[in-house]
């Protein structure tokens, strides 16, 4: 394959200043560099610095190789099957670094099904490339500078930051398309999005983010192949759809997959459900939970996932606990299964945790046992100190401002709870000077009526007389 020049911009000529990358990337830059290897900083950290963003984090291509990098960083793991990587620890920050990787026309035909290791099959190799339909299950051969920028996902992305020159390389455009807030694909759109379906949604979140639009071939890519998303890994696509509730631009990207259709086909009977008689309610509230995690990221606080979770589904969920309670089912174990039917759903394609799941029905069974207290009782007290609750409130008081037969008892519940009696005083201590009191003569046990009289005591054996 035959590649264009670069286009590379020397210090001075850009706007990326050294002094806003963090220092942990910095140090990880310099170390590689100091041990002769070529180190860049790329992807969406560029990106950022460039659009005179904050980064999210950092992001370090090089051409060593990841047991290479741990050699020379003591805090260094190695992680993930599919691309290997180095993570760099430091105390609260990681430093994901790649090793350059190589751009194939095509898969080779013989890495379609190769067979993988597993738990059951320990004495399989595992291979450098290997393909399941199409799909790239594993991507760990190694290449140059050029392949690992046209082998990336968007233009925008694919600029590198030479930590030895301070200059910008781009050998895909990058530069052009940022200054025209347009969001494209390396490649045929068609191809990279067979090869990996999640980049359809991280391109919805990514043109969202940064309020840029998505390139028309991709837009119809995008609308074609959406179904593609089946064939993903549930847990990335749970990663994924995190990171779009803590953008802070969700309902940004909710109205646009919406558009596409790609929410309706990770939650296709949600979908349905938002579709349905009910469906202007149905969507107000959805779109109200969404824009109040906007408005939390421009807060700078982060909920929980479960509470996010809560909120996005909880007219859903509450409908059909409704309808479980109307066969005869106790209310707390309708919610209880109410969650476990939505968040579980296998039509899904996001695996949400257990732990998310089970925090999701401590939050919404709390709201069954409010509606069954005055909010004053001391059973109210006991609640209020469960964890959760607090959680719970915060799913009230969204509710209430939505729902106004939930009035009443939001404001039953956010009136301040009443101060319980006060514990008696201790009483003084007798200080260690104070004379001692006399404890009372303990008294015989007392013996039954009808037990025999004690036999008096045996006369002492007088000693013998020599």
């Amino acid at each position: 394959m035959t590649m264009d020049a670069p286009v590379i911009l020397r210090e001075g000529e850009h706007g990326l200043q050294r002094e806003r990358i963090a220092w942990e990337a910095l140090r990880v830059l310099t170390r590689l560099d100091d041990a002769g290897y070529k180190a860049y900083l790329c992807g969406g950290g560029v990106r950022d610095l460039l659009l005179g963003r904050t980064p999210k984090d950092f992001d370090i291509a090089t051409d060593a190789r990841p047991e290479e990098v741990k050699k020379i960083f003591r805090n260094c793991r190695i992680i993930g099957r599919r691309f290997k990587l180095a993570h760099v620890f430091f105390r609260d920050v990681i430093i994901e670094t790649a090793t350059f990787r190589a751009l194939l026309d095509a898969p080779p035909a013989e890495a379609e099904d190769v067979p993988l290791p597993s738990r059951r099959r320990t004495d399989v190799p595992d291979p450098t490339f290997a393909t399941r339909g199409g799909v790239i299950v594993r991507d760990n051969v190694y290449g140059t500078p050029e392949e690992d920028a046209r082998r990336r996902d968007f233009t925008i992305n694919g600029l590198f930051y030479d930590i030895a020159d301070g200059s910008i390389i781009d050998y895909v455009g990058g530069l052009k398309d940022l200054e025209h807030r347009v969001l494209r694909v390396i490649g045929d759109p068609g191809t990279r999005f067979h090869e990996d379906p999640v980049r359809m949604v991280r391109a919805l979140r990514i043109a969202s983010q940064l309020d840029f639009e998505i390139e028309r071939h991709a837009r119809e890519a995008i609308i074609q192949q959406c179904g593609e998303l089946g064939s993903s890994s549930r847990e990335r696509l749970f990663e994924e759809m995190l990171k779009i509730l803590n953008c802070g631009c969700a309902l940004k990207v909710f109205e646009r997959s919406w558009r596409k259709g790609l929410f309706q086909t990770i939650y296709p009977a949600f979908s349905a459900w938002l579709q349905g008689p009910d469906k202007h309610e149905a969507l107000n509230w959805v779109k109200k939970a969404l824009r109040q995690f906007d408005v939390w990221k421009q807060a700078g606080l982060k909920p929980m996932p479960a509470l996010q979770h809560a909120l996005l589904f909880g007219p859903y969920m509450e409908g059909m606990a409704g309808a479980f309670v109307a066969e005869g089912m106790p209310e707390f174990e309708a919610t209880l299964q109410a969650v476990n039917a939505v968040l579980r759903d296998k039509t899904n394609l996001t695996q949400i945790p257990k732990a998310v799941v089970f925090d999701v029905e401590r939050i919404l069974g709390i709201q069954v046992q409010m509606r069954k207290s005055s909010g004053q009782s001391k059973y109210a007290s006991r609640l209020r100190h469960r964890n959760g609750f607090d959680e719970a409130l915060i799913y009230l008081k969204f509710a209430g401002g939505i729902d106004p037969a939930r009035k009443d008892l939001m404001v039953r519940w956010m009136a301040p709870a009443r101060e319980e009696a006060a514990p008696p005083p201790p009483q003084p201590r007798r200080p260690d000077h104070a004379p001692r009191t006399e404890h009372p003569p303990r008294r015989e046990p007392r013996r039954r009526p009808d037990a025999p009289p004690s036999p008096p005591p045996a006369a002492p054996t007088p000693e013998p007389t020599p």
